[in-house]
Order: structure tokens, then C-alpha cells, then sequence
């Protein structure tokens, strides 16, 4: 009687992929990437091989999200907490005071994040906010606040979602670490494996390192995606946003645009596409406008748990209503130029330029690279009244050993201020360009279940042709380097 109990127990491992098919899953962690084990395969056909039943995202190619490697299958609904504790040291607070040397900061960060899914409804939220405090002093007390929210509602024909992405934040979105909490670079940028992943065109684009103050920053979109037939879809998206300076004597200024798109899908793979977008740029207390048209032919490639890559590119079309006469910059509170812009009253221009968006997200079995590139025309991150900008993201994660991981990221951004008007002017001069490098680099250690621990470095260098001022500091270059020791909890995921 007991060997075919025994045979049976052996067998309980092989038969164990069918009961999972049948049972409801356990959650994956949201801290944790389910996708290296769903990558750890040669089979490009991911449809059945996959053990964390990923399925391919449903993200349209001329829709307002990036691609993602995969979506977890239907029945997963969780919640997570968070809280994370840092002491950093600081070589430069960006603080708007004659202050120099070294500073350290201590920061409680805490959070929540959510998947719920139920019937035609998949929402996502993700909300990390808290506190820094400066421990000697030389600089102020930074709050930090982040929410991404994400609900689509898909019908048999008709699929609508509603994102937002709002942050309250101490410094310049681009390259800023929340004290290595992780809140900036990979997860405002769309390449975080946490993120709702909006494309870098969506964005405010906040591209250019200024003294430390409170900006309010977000991103509002709707979207809509009709199904023609199983191989082809119409998108519609609408998008808004706002960048606010609190402390800071920048440029505020908001955007409205509409964005339409045709979407074909040539293989279970590949799909193309082309798409038209306008989004009209204007500045509080600056009398300037800019009006975009972009038109985009676009192409993506999706394999589920292992590859997602699209480019998009087409000429871009900009109006300024009143043309800029020398620097883009007004004020000096937070970031001056040398000089305040003039403008010539009534009149317009008309340039052409070309834009890019590109993106790529690749997993495997220990090794995952997320890449993001963006060209185009912005609103110049508050230091100038309308810039093209180039913007580069990229991070590098692996899975050292069973208890270590290290990740390694890197951001540049290039914001040359558009010179439009008479060229031979006397008045007229060449606007300044910024190149801002930012690169980060951590090792992390978990203990047991729940706890973690990091050791994160990051570095941040700005330079430009023409002195620039960060505070009362001004000068050509800017180089920054912050040391950060993070405790965090990170709660099992709790279904509901």
C-alpha cells in the first residue's frame, strides 16, 4: 500500500504547472520583477511557457504608455506597503544659500502599492511620499510626494483608461533619487519596473538641474481604443499637464494636446502604425506660446516576458506666436542665465524640426535593460520658454546571488533653448544649451522575507557654454555626488 503512495508524492511535482492553471496564483511582489523566471526559457513562444502566467500587455503602439515585457493574467489582485529609512550624505544641497561643503539628510519614505483587477476593470496606483531633513541644518526640509494611477475599462470593441502622474517634489524630476528611495530617475522616467510607464513626450520633461525648492509636476491623460478588426485599432489620446514652482523664480507654465493614431498588427509580434499629435505650450507671467504638430510613423515588437521595443519618428512642426529674442530665461531664484529674454510684441515663426521616441525593454534569466530616448520640442523645464531637448534613460539590473542584486542607471539630457527672430539683430543671441549627465549605481541585500538593504551612489554633473546659476553659485559646470545607506520593509503582497 505505501508505494503508490510513494509514486504518487513523486509525481506531485510534474503535475504541479496544471494545478497552477487551475488555482488561483499567489501575487507577485511589486518590488520584485516576475519577469526574470519568465525569461529563463530559449522559446520565444512565451504563450505557454511562461511560469508566472504573464500575458502580453495590451498597451497600443500609438497610445500614451511605453511597452512593457508583459502583464500578469487576470485574477491577481493585491496590495503592498512600504517604508523606507536613509541617511545620505551630500556634497552639494542645491540649497539657495551661500552654503557649501558637505551636508547629510535622514528620510523617512513611505507607501502603497496596489493592482486590482476585477471584471473589464485593471487598475494600478502607486504612491510613495515622505521627509527629509537636513541634520546640520544647511539646507531646508524636502517633502516628497509621488502618486501614478493607471484604470482601464476594456469592452468587447472599446478599451478606455484614465492615467495620472503627479509629484510634489524638492528638485529637478530628471536624475533625482528621493534620497535613494528610488522615486526618480527609473520610476518618473517610464524605464522603473514599477511605473505606469508614460512615454517621455507626455511628460513636463523637467530636464535641467535648478537650486532646491518645491515644484508641483503632473500629467493627466485619457485614452481611447476602438478595435476595427482583430488586426487593426484607432487610438485617441488627450493629455494635459502642469509644471508649478513654489520657492523658485521659474518659468510655470502648462500644455493641452490631442494626440490620434492607426495601429496594424502584421504578425503575433510586430505591429506599425502612424500617428498625429498637437500640443499647445503656454508660460504664467510670459508672454509666449508654442503650438506643435508632430507626425510619426511607428513600429513595435513584443515578446511576452523576454522583449519589448517600438521607435517612433516623423517631422515636427512648431509656431511661436511671440518669437524669443535672446535667452529663454527670466529671474534668477532658481536658475538664471546672465541675462533676461526679450520678446518683440505680435508676429510668429514657423520652424521645422524632427522628433524620435524609442524605447526598449529586454529581459534575461538573471539580466534586465530598460533604454528610452526621446527628441523633440518642450517647454524648456522652467528655465527657458520653450527648448528641443534630447532625453536619454537607461538601467541595467542583475540578480548577483540568491540574497544580491545591483542595479545601474544612467540619464542625459540636452535642452538647447530655441532662437527664433532676425538672426542679424543686435539684440538677438544664440540661447543657451545645458547638457545634464546623471548616473546612479546600487547594491542591494535582502534579508529574509520583508527586509532589504542598499548602499546607492549617485552622481549628477551639468555644464553649459554660458554661466549658469544654481542659487547664488553661478558658474559653467555643476557637479554633484550623493552617498545613501537605505533600510526598507517591503510588506508580502496581501490579496483582496
Amino acid at each position: 500500500m505505501g508505494v503508490p503512495v510513494a509514486r504518487a508524492q513523486q509525481q506531485e511535482p510534474q503535475q504541479q504547472p496544471q494545478q497552477q492553471e487551475d488555482q488561483p496564483q499567489r501575487p507577485i511582489p511589486a518590488y520584485r520583477s516576475p519577469l526574470a523566471s519568465a525569461a529563463d526559457n530559449d522559446d520565444e513562444d512565451d504563450s505557454n511557457a511562461n511560469p508566472q502566467k504573464l500575458v502580453p500587455d495590451n498597451r497600443s503602439l500609438s497610445g500614451a504608455q511605453v511597452f512593457s515585457l508583459g502583464e500578469l493574467a487576470a485574477g491577481h489582485s493585491y496590495w503592498q506597503p512600504h517604508v523606507d529609512f536613509n541617511i545620505t550624505g551630500d556634497s552639494n544641497g542645491l540649497s539657495q544659500t551661500n552654503t557649501t561643503g558637505w551636508t547629510s539628510w535622514t528620510s523617512v519614505i513611505g507607501g502603497i502599492d496596489l493592482h486590482r483587477i476585477s471584471g473589464t476593470s485593471s487598475l494600478s496606483l502607486l504612491y510613495s511620499g515622505g521627509d527629509t531633513i537636513s541634520n546640520d541644518g544647511s539646507s531646508g526640509n524636502e517633502i516628497i510626494q509621488n502618486l501614478q494611477f493607471v484604470e482601464r475599462l476594456a469592452f468587447r470593441r472599446t478599451a478606455f483608461s484614465i492615467m495620472d502622474q503627479v509629484s510634489y517634489l524638492p528638485e529637478a524630476a530628471f536624475g533625482f533619487q528621493g534620497a535613494g528611495t528610488g522615486v526618480g530617475l527609473g520610476n518618473l522616467s517610464g524605464t522603473g519596473t514599477g511605473t505606469i510607464g508614460l512615454q517621455t513626450g507626455f511628460q513636463p520633461q523637467e530636464s535641467i538641474l535648478t537650486a532646491q525648492g518645491q515644484r508641483l509636476s503632473n500629467t493627466f491623460v485619457p485614452e481611447m481604443d476602438v478595435y476595427l478588426t482583430p488586426r487593426s485599432t484607432l487610438t485617441f489620446v488627450g493629455t494635459s499637464t502642469l509644471l508649478h514652482f513654489f520657492d523658485n523664480d521659474l518659468l510655470d507654465f502648462y500644455s493641452g494636446g490631442v494626440q490620434a493614431g492607426y495601429n496594424y498588427q502584421m504578425t503575433r509580434k510586430d505591429t506599425i502604425g502612424f500617428l498625429y499629435h498637437f500640443t499647445a505650450i503656454r508660460y504664467t507671467g510670459f508672454n509666449q506660446s508654442i503650438n506643435d504638430n508632430v507626425v510619426q510613423l511607428t513600429y513595435g515588437r513584443r515578446i511576452t516576458g523576454k522583449l519589448a521595443f517600438q521607435i517612433s519618428a516623423g517631422p515636427e512642426i512648431t509656431s511661436f506666436e511671440t518669437p524669443i529674442m535672446g535667452t529663454g530665461s527670466t529671474g534668477t531664484g532658481g536658475m538664471g542665465t546672465g541675462g533676461t529674454g526679450t520678446t518683440t510684441p505680435g508676429g510668429g515663426s514657423t520652424d521645422l524640426y524632427w522628433s524620435l521616441n524609442t524605447s526598449l525593454r529586454y529581459q534575461m534569466r538573471r539580466t534586465g535593460l530598460a533604454l528610452t530616448y526621446n527628441h523633440g520640442v518642450s517647454g524648456g523645464s522652467g528655465v527657458q520658454a520653450g527648448s528641443v531637448t534630447d532625453t536619454v534613460n537607461g538601467n541595467v539590473t542583475r540578480q548577483l546571488s540568491r540574497t544580491f542584486s545591483g542595479t545601474w542607471s544612467l540619464g542625459y539630457a540636452r535642452n538647447n533653448g530655441l532662437t527664433v527672430g532676425t538672426p542679424t539683430s543686435a539684440t538677438a543671441t544664440q540661447n543657451q544649451t545645458f547638457g545634464y549627465w546623471t548616473t546612479n549605481a546600487s547594491l542591494n541585500h535582502t534579508m529574509g522575507r520583508t527586509m532589504t538593504m542598499s548602499l546607492n551612489y549617485n552622481l549628477q554633473y551639468q555644464n553649459s557654454g554660458s554661466t549658469f546659476c544654481v542659487g547664488p553659485t553661478c558658474a559653467t559646470s555643476l557637479t554633484r555626488h550623493q552617498i545613501t545607506l537605505s533600510f526598507g520593509w517591503h510588506d508580502t503582497p496581501i490579496p483582496f
